[in-house]
């Protein structure tokens, strides 16, 4: 599911439901496997973004979980 197609609450509970799935069956695509990475992870994107706006939606949101996943 792409982040930018989430506009609803049951969106983005469906999108965590894919994540947590990829994570439990793909961990080795996961840069950052635990609590403490993945969250370092997104602070950081969210930091470094500049397409971040102060009115988040469940899209940018979701993309924020995203960027945990992988971000460095």
């Amino acid at each position: 599911m792409n982040p930018k197609d989430l506009s609803t609450k049951e969106d983005f509970i469906t999108f965590l439901n894919t994540l947590r799935h990829d994570l439990t069956e793909n961990a080795a695509s996961w840069e950052n496997q635990t609590l403490e990475s993945f969250l370092e992870a997104m602070e950081a994107w969210l930091n470094d973004s500049n397409s971040v706006s102060n009115t988040p939606t469940w899209s940018t949101f979701a993309t924020s979980l995203l960027a945990g996943k992988a971000y460095e």
